[in-house]
């Protein structure tokens, strides 16, 4: 819950509707072309949420670190299945929270309701961040604002997984993350 305000007393009643779960590294959290009444919130590990193009090789789209939370918002929202796949990139603990219950929540908490709406917005915020960033920089541009503004998964994910959520191969990365260890 890093970046949002609760309070003890509506986290706690956050908890109690929650289910807490663990994944193995390469476990399917949210299974594409499924529909998911879940919202996850990650506690810790790491997943990222990867479709595949026309040609069936897998494209990296998201990554979620402790304290983000995560849903198929297709399913979430429309009861349709995913389009996203999401899997554990480490062993990861999550809080998962069906839908039902949190709208229900939702509507005895304003608290809840706010952050709830909150967290809807933020990923909003992050998608128009990562079109701003994808239509205007270059790779080296769109790997140093990943650095700054998501250093955790720098560190811990494969490279492959992130060259394929810049848009670039994996010795493309290779030749960035030298030139900036040369600068």
């Amino acid at each position: 819950m890093n970046n949002y305000q609760i309070g003890a007393a509506d986290f706690e009643r956050l908890l109690s509707i929650s289910k807490r779960v663990k994944f193995d590294k390469g476990e399917i959290i949210i299974e594409a072309e499924k529909v998911s009444d879940e919202i996850f919130l990650v506690e810790s590990g790491l997943t990222r949420a990867y479709f595949w193009d026309a040609k069936g090789n897998e494209i990296t789209e998201d990554f979620g670190v402790c304290g983000d939370f995560f849903a198929s918002m297709f399913s979430y929202f429309k009861g349709e299945p995913a389009f996203l796949q999401y899997e554990a990139v480490t062993r990861m603990t999550l809080y998962s929270i069906r839908q039902t219950e949190l709208e229900a929540l939702c509507n005895e908490s304003l608290t809840i309701s706010n952050l709830f709406r909150t967290i809807c917005l933020e990923q909003l915020y992050c998608l128009e961040r990562k079109c701003k960033i994808f239509g205007k920089d270059d790779a080296l541009n769109r790997y140093i604002s990943l650095i700054k503004v998501r250093p955790q998964i720098v560190k811990e994910v494969p490279l492959k997984y992130i060259a394929s959520y810049l848009g670039i191969t994996q010795q493309s990365l290779s030749r960035l993350r030298a030139s900036i260890k040369n600068l």
